[in-house]
């Protein structure tokens, strides 16, 4: 029993979205909301999450929002700025729906004041006196309402959700688990469908679990043993393993386990004495975790988080084997937070992927989830919508990884291509002030030997040093953290840059080399002997100031003569220095090699 539709008119930032919710032809698949902050992300799960409370409502007493009272505020108040009314359903598989109305006016006065009325047949369900309506059905089948809430999962894991970490104090770090407390009276579901703070009850039930597979599901087989020679044989009783639901349920469990700690290896529970009862992870018979809540507080949030739906689901109606039997629904707000990058990419996508059978509708901020989900799913897998339109959108076309690139495509000439590349997970990027240092770094990669070094990099031109600064200014934050390669910002050694890293971003400045003539620019490079000889054949390549005097506040100095490229030959120098250059020339450019090799390698 999962949703199939949900359609708001005019709330918050949200004109109109109508939203069916995706399946496969065997489940559902899940669906990923994004968008800005204030997009309307949260007020589409609200609907979603208020349409199970009031379900839940009909079925047990132990919800946690009252009977008739709401999860989420109706009030003309949140009709969107400019409009005069607000619309919401969402409506069920099985049909079930709730819907409600929000007017600025009376109905009467609507009709009356405005002289219009919203395209929708229920319009007429509005009492010509309110200024609202709301309506649901889950009241008119009992049978499909208890199927909701009864025979599968349905939780919300908000974005406010937290523990308190295990070093926090040592009431935390020793908190033993307990024997879970299940009243066992009619309309009590021992359940929370909101959940902020699952662990201790994790906790519990996680040593339940161990307790029923050790007591119910041990297997004893009795084998006869021939103890001494001319005796006869005795049946003796030998461990055989667990089996039955229980021990399905614990080697569920150890599945999450072992993909949140990335371990394929030979790992079980354990659990402490009774009087310092903590559930720890035994790997190779030895204590690895001695405490499974002790990790970091992002491995404890993904933890908590998938056994929560085992758990759920093993408090209901349903028969749990393994993890395909799970159904259900589960909303998640902002799935991402705290989570390391390796734990949005590679590890939420493998976990969400272990529950087939279970709805996810989540919200998230992380590109690398998107990534992840399309990488593990494949495109036609998930489908991810963007806010505040709802539109369906690809995992490439996600706006705040299009907004993070945006300073980027302004310093290149190829977007599409730059866009391609670090998508992909391509070679790492050097940016250089201009096409004349590309040129002149290929041709001395080939009189050096670094040839092989240059083809593991892509040498792009970043169309001079402000917009290499532009480049950097946009990664000087978190996003770095997301790129999955390398990017190497060279700068000319007359920039007055200094060094820095940020993550994957790294600003490098060429060393001047103080005893060569041209101060300034890449062909700072090239040696005196280089340029004088350049002299001698194009003289119309160097320019010259002759040694002067000056005049600063009375005070006379000496200027010394300099040389430098005129800038309308620097093209044809370039040319000429290709085309008959040596590799003696070119000697100066190992400094740059070792740059770009020390970051690559590093």
């Amino acid at each position: 029993m999962l949703f199939k539709k949900i359609e708001i008119d005019n709330v918050g930032p949200i004109s109109r979205i109508n939203i069916e919710f995706p399946k496969r032809e065997d489940g559902p698949k899940p669906l990923v909301i994004v968008g800005e902050n204030g997009s309307g992300k949260s007020i589409l799960l609200a609907h979603l999450v208020n349409a199970l409370i009031v379900g839940k409502q009909m079925v047990f007493e132990d919800v946690e929002v009252e009977k008739g009272k709401v999860f989420k505020y109706r009030s003309p108040k949140y009709v969107k700025s400019g409009e005069h009314f607000s619309y919401s359903k969402v409506e069920f598989e099985t049909g079930e729906l709730v819907q409600e109305w929000q007017l600025i006016l009376t109905r009467k006065d609507f009709e009356e004041k405005l002289g219009y009325t919203p395209p929708r047949k229920d319009w007429t369900k509005i009492d010509i006196s309110q200024t609202s309506h709301f309506e649901s059905t889950f009241n008119t089948n009992s049978q499909n309402t208890q199927s909701i809430f009864k025979k599968q999962c349905c939780l919300y894991f908000p974005v406010n959700r937290f523990e308190e970490p295990a070093w926090l104090n040592i009431h935390n770090l020793k908190a033993q688990a307990n024997y879970t407390d299940l009243k066992k009276i009619t309309g009590i579901s021992n359940r929370e469908l909101i959940c902020t703070s699952p662990l201790k009850n994790n906790n519990n039930w996680l040593l339940d679990l161990l307790f029923d597979r050790q007591l119910y599901d041990l297997n004893i087989l009795n084998a006869p043993l021939q103890l001494a020679q001319n005796q006869p044989k005795k049946m003796f009783p030998i461990f055989n393993g667990f089996s039955g639901q229980s021990a399905n349920i614990y080697e569920a469990v150890l599945n999450v386990i072992r993909v949140v700690l990335r371990e394929s290896g030979n790992i079980r529970l354990g659990a402490g004495a009774r009087k310092d009862r903590q559930i720890s992870v035994m790997k190779d018979e030895k204590i690895w975790v001695p405490n499974l809540f002790q990790l970091s507080t992002g491995e404890v949030q993904l933890i908590n988080l998938f056994l929560s739906i085992i758990r759920d689901y093993d408090l209901s109606d349903g028969k749990l084997n393994n993890l395909s039997d799970i159904r259900g629904i589960v909303i998640i707000d902002e799935i991402d937070s705290h989570l390391h990058t390796i734990h949005q990419k590679e590890v939420l996508p493998k976990l969400i992927k272990s529950f087939p059978n279970v709805q996810f509708i989540i919200t998230t901020h992380a590109p690398l989830f998107l990534l992840g989900m399309d990488e593990e799913f494949g495109s036609d897998g998930f489908e991810i919508i963007n806010m505040p339109d709802g539109s369906e959108v690809a995992a490439n076309d996600f706006s705040e990884f299009v907004a993070a690139y945006e300073a980027f495509r302004q310093t290149a000439k190829h977007r599409a291509e730059i866009k391609a590349e670090i998508e992909h997970h391509s070679k790492p990027v050097v940016f250089v002030e201009g096409d004349y240092d590309i040129r002149y770094l290929n041709k001395a990669a080939d009189f050096l030997e670094k040839r092989e070094l240059l083809d593991r990099v892509q040498l792009k031109d970043g169309s001079g040093f402000g917009n290499l600064d532009k480049i950097w200014k946009s990664y000087n934050n978190s996003i770095s953290e997301v790129l999955p390669n390398k990017i190497i910002l060279l700068y000319d050694c007359d920039t007055n840059k200094q060094d820095n890293d940020k993550n994957l971003v790294f600003k490098r400045v060429i060393p001047s080399v103080p005893g060569n003539p041209i101060s300034v620019g890449i062909e700072n490079l090239f040696s005196i002997d280089v340029i004088d000889k350049i002299e001698l054949e194009n003289p119309q390549f160097i320019d010259i100031q002759e040694e002067g005097k000056a005049r600063t506040r009375g005070n006379e100095i000496t200027l010394p003569s300099t040389k430098s490229v005129n800038k309308d030959e620097k093209g044809n120098m370039c040319n000429w220095l290709c085309e008959n250059g040596e590799a003696v020339d070119f000697e100066c450019f190992e400094s740059v090699f070792q740059i770009i090799e020390q970051i690559i390698n590093g």
